[in-house]
């Protein structure tokens, strides 16, 4: 699963495996962004990247919970 987030400019929600990375793609308007200006993909709460620990994010406005499992190799 990737985590979720908004785009500030068509709103449209992205999914994002490399959540990690310091600037992110919009794949409807293709603008590039900072994990700062991401919104929230359930609230539209500005900046959802908080770190919890290694694997997962909240959103600090609603506390929607979002678990990165791109790293992870399955067999």
């Amino acid at each position: 699963m990737a985590v979720q987030w908004q785009c500030p400019c068509c709103n449209e929600v992205a999914h994002e495996s490399a959540a990690l990375s310091c600037l992110l793609q919009c794949s409807g308007c293709a603008n590039v962004f900072t994990r700062d200006e991401t919104l929230c993909a359930v609230c539209d709460g500005p900046n959802p990247w908080a770190r919890r620990d290694s694997i997962h994010f909240w959103c600090l406005g609603c506390g929607n919970t979002q678990t990165l499992y791109s790293h992870m190799v399955t067999a």
